[in-house]
């Protein structure tokens, strides 16, 4: 390699895995022009880049989800659409079970918000044993028992 400074990390990286002897070969403006390369491609970051590594004991995992403005020619993705098909075995047992965890966190949150049941219904109040007793806290007395007929099931 000829004597030039190389600042950009990507870069270094590429051309530490080049051939010495090959990478002795190049010349400044080759390397010029790789360099602004890399540069246009650093530049370019999607707007929404989340990259996780999944720690699961046994397996290395990771997730990686982009989003962005797409910029790609219509040869490009109908070529890239054959490459990386979007139905593939992995890729349905991971939505299945995406669709399955939306669910149960959908129903867990939305069953909290709402209440199990708008209707009360009357229950007898075991601790009462007495007919005055009970319809001095305004509830019935009837067979012999205390009845609040504003009970909840959901209390």
């Amino acid at each position: 390699m000829k004597n030039s400074q190389h600042v950009d990390p990507t870069f270094e990286q590429f051309f530490a895995e080049i051939n010495p002897q090959v990478a002795n070969t190049f010349t400044v403006e080759q390397l010029e022009a790789i360099k602004r390369g890399f540069a246009f491609r650093s530049r370019t970051r999607h707007p929404l880049d989340i990259r996780v590594s999944v720690p699961i004991p046994g397996l290395r995992f990771y997730l990686v989800l982009l989003a962005g403005s797409e910029r790609r020619s219509k040869a490009r993705l109908r070529l890239e659409k054959g490459l990386y098909p979007f139905w593939t075995p992995a890729n349905i047992l991971f939505l299945i079970g995406f669709l399955i965890i939306l669910s149960a966190c959908s129903y867990t949150i939305f069953s909290s918000l709402t209440p199990l049941s708008r209707s009360y219904y009357p229950t007898s109040i075991p601790w009462i044993y007495d007919k005055s007793e009970c319809e001095h806290t305004s509830r019935i007395w009837n067979d012999g028992k205390c009845w609040d007929s504003e009970h909840s099931p959901n209390f």
